[in-house]
């Protein structure tokens, strides 16, 4: 159905986008522009060390994600 929509000029009906936005765990706001994208994942400083990270050697990137998962789980075993 996507597909019919972007090969032709079509009037979606109010409760087709609310079903689309829906089906894209998004908003109808975000759909048409009104409003920005929910940034998804980390913010500030881990989203900065994570982005540099994805550009790593995918070796090193397993590394990284296998010591930062072991200090997750770690930590969720102690109580704070």
């Amino acid at each position: 159905m996507i597909a019919h929509w972007e090969r032709r000029s079509v009037t979606l009906k109010p409760e087709q986008l609310v079903a689309l936005a829906s089906a894209l765990t998004t908003t109808t706001d975000e759909l048409l522009g009104l409003q920005p994208p929910r940034v998804v994942g980390p913010t500030g400083k881990v989203r900065q060390v994570f982005e540099q990270v994805s550009r790593l050697p995918r070796k090193q990137q397993a590394k990284v994600v296998e010591f930062v998962e072991a200090f997750v789980e770690k930590k969720a075993l102690v109580p704070s």
